[in-house]
């Protein structure tokens, strides 16, 4: 095997913000301007999001990783938590080939990805790589047969970026699997790079993570998905305030504000008031901001985004699996539309 480093030409890393300037698999600057929370600061090393792009006629294709941790969610996958999964196929074409994950106890693993044989082995095969949703990545190194073409990948529609801003559920607990993150599912409708700063636990709305986030340059779109982990007072508090420190910077980028994903024991914990306060106050301030003449601030209902069978859609009562993933994908798609060639 050849072993190719995918920080180097001509592969494509995207899903990092700060790539450019530091080569790091890392969702926020190694060293922020802004005293970010610890939790963030450190969950920020998490490369949810995170993709490897590049074209090959590989016959043989292979993957060798080091963690910064092994599996250790009792409620997700390894293979989600820890794992690359990949996609072949050009932008909109793309179809789910495989995964490739650590044994539980392991932080470091190599694997075939194929070892083709027959007329078709040595086509021009576009390939996505998607990094680990829950722990971070040391190295990741391509394995090809030694005389493999490795070519840069179709770019992207345009070099802007869809930014999501969030908690667990937005870092995509609990996927099986990185490519089912809703993030991850709707970058494969959408032909732009996706930035998925989901802090699980974490995103709470806090005024220096506004300040850092607002520095991530060429957005297409700003999605805040974050109610879910601050108390109704704090989110009431910040939100308007998150908001408006963004448009100081981007006073025209769209802003899509999502409201949280029904739980099933809202009611029996006596929650469900309390999330329809919440969902009343999104939609408050989308609508205030619209009179105030914001032409670029969207609201979607959470309530609405797992469908008829929301019950079904998570695997502790909070916490998507995949079928709620595709659902959350599918109902809010048509909020991108305006970002498709």
């Amino acid at each position: 095997m050849r072993w190719h480093n995918p920080k180097e030409e001509p592969f494509r890393i995207s899903g990092f913000a700060w790539f450019g300037e530091e080569e790091r698999y890392r969702r926020l600057p190694a060293n922020p301007e802004y005293n970010l929370p610890v939790s963030v600061d450190r969950l920020a090393n998490d490369t949810s999001g995170g993709q490897i792009r590049f074209r090959t006629n590989a016959s043989k294709l292979a993957i060798k990783v080091k963690l910064t941790a092994s599996a250790g969610m009792g409620h997700m996958p390894a293979s989600g938590q820890c794992g690359f999964d990949v996609y072949v196929g050009k932008p909109g074409q793309q179809q789910y080939y495989a995964s490739t994950y650590p044994a539980i106890h392991d932080q470091a693993f190599e694997r075939t990805i194929w070892d083709l044989t027959g007329s078709n082995a040595e086509q021009l095969k576009e390939i996505t790589l998607n990094f680990p949703l829950y722990v971070g990545v040391v190295e990741v190194l391509i394995g090809t047969n030694p005389d493999a073409v490795i070519e840069s990948p179709t770019p992207f529609f345009s070099d802007k970026r869809v930014i999501f801003y969030g908690t667990s559920i937005t870092q995509g607990g609990c996927a099986s699997r990185p490519g089912m993150s809703y993030t991850n599912i709707l970058s494969r409708r959408v032909n732009l790079e996706f930035i998925n700063l989901g802090f699980s636990g974490s995103g709470k709305g806090e005024h220096e993570v506004a300040l850092t986030i607002r520095e991530i340059e060429r957005p297409a779109c700003f999605v805040l998905d974050y109610e879910a982990n601050a108390t109704l007072q704090q989110y009431k508090a910040t939100l308007l305030p998150f908001i408006e420190t963004y448009r100081k910077y981007h006073p025209q980028v769209p802003i899509i504000v999502v409201s949280r994903i029904p739980y099933t024991q809202d009611k029996a914990k006596g929650q469900y008031d309390e999330h329809q306060e919440r969902r009343e106050h999104s939609k408050n301030i989308v609508e205030k901001l619209k009179e105030q003449g914001d032409q670029h601030i969207a609201f979607i209902d959470g309530m609405k985004l797992l469908g008829e069978y929301w019950h079904e859609c998570t695997v502790d009562g909070v916490h998507p699996n995949d079928l709620g993933f595709m659902e959350m994908a599918n109902r809010m798609e048509s909020a991108f539309d305006f970002l498709k060639i």
